[in-house]
């Protein structure tokens, strides 16, 4: 640490230098801090060169401190008692938000960034903590985000649209959704009421990197059943933006009217025949799988079309 003159020492010279004082020599000191008498020795040099002076006498058996050595101990020691209760406050402050954070059940939903994703989230939230008996704290995030945190328990559960498959995770199927093709309001096919798969073929289709190389997604889905449209990389809003505005594109995602509101694009469904279901699934570690998860599942598995009414399906 440097103080106001300049100084460069560090809280560790100060710890081998009261255990010096204390046991009087350098080897007593190196056996209380469990080291090497040569990082003991090393420290006492470079303090001694950072204040200019010596600090101890060299015998043949052990040290005595010099005066300069006797009046620094004194401050030395404050100093370690002082940095050792900052230690103990940041300890019980870290113990007491990881018991808050324990208290907390963890969902984030793999999909594309919506308009009112805040508001979804937010009502999400809400019905859950009250349906689950817990607190629960729901978000956004692209797939490759979610599963670190799940495998290090810092999240509970991934909502994918779409099975994924991970030898490090469970996935269960708890119910499907309709479809969705997302347009701008001046699209070609805007003023279709139901769509084919054929209808789309002259145009591009946007893949969100992060999602729709992550599982297997709607688009992913589609493509295996037909779809032939030019598929177009799109990684910011900025770039779906453009798709849907400037090269009448379009996008794939759930077919619910919580996620379709834009004054700017409109939402399409297919025809029965094109329609495929999509899967929603819980995905969680196989390490890691708590009573909160077990019972947000049997809620999931029970209870999905009360939670889709919820979103307007």
């Amino acid at each position: 640490m440097r103080g106001v003159m300049g100084f460069c020492m560090n809280i560790q010279q100060l710890r081998y230098f009261c255990a010096v004082m204390r046991t009087g020599s350098f080897s007593a000191a190196a056996r209380a801090e469990d080291v090497t008498v040569q990082a003991v020795s090393k420290a006492i040099a470079e303090l001694e060169s950072e204040l200019g002076g010596p600090i101890f006498v060299r015998r043949s058996r052990g040290v005595v401190p010099t005066a300069f050595g006797i009046e620094l101990n004194q401050y030395a020691e404050q100093a370690l008692v002082a940095f050792d209760q900052v230690g103990k406050v940041l300890e019980a402050r870290r113990d007491a938000a990881g018991a808050a954070h324990d208290d907390v059940f963890r969902i984030l939903l793999a999909v594309p960034y919506f308009n009112n994703y805040r508001i979804v989230c937010a009502g999400l939230e809400r019905f859950l903590s009250k349906q689950l008996a817990m607190k629960v704290d729901f978000g956004l995030c692209m797939g490759y985000e979610a599963v670190p945190q799940l495998l290090s328990g810092d999240l509970d559960a991934l909502i994918t649209v779409g099975e994924y498959a991970n030898p490090l995770c469970d996935c269960v199927r708890v119910g499907s959704l309709p479809v969705g093709v997302f347009v701008a309001n001046k699209h070609p096919l805007r003023k279709k009421k139901l769509i084919t798969i054929e209808d789309l073929a002259p145009y591009p289709v946007g893949h969100a990197e992060g999602l729709d190389d992550f599982n297997e997604t709607i688009l992913n889905l589609y493509l295996k059943n037909g779809m032939t449209s030019r598929v177009v990389n799109v990684r910011t809003q900025d770039e779906v933006k453009h798709l849907l505005r400037d090269e009448f594109g379009f996008t794939m995602g759930v077919g619910i009217s919580a996620f379709a509101m834009s004054p700017s694009w409109s939402m399409l469904r297919f025809v029965p025949k094109d329609s495929i279901p999509i899967s929603v699934c819980a995905v969680s570690a196989k390490d890691h799988k708590s009573e909160r998860y077990l019972k947000f599942e049997h809620f999931m598995l029970k209870d999905f079309a009360n939670v889709m009414k919820l979103l307007g399906s």
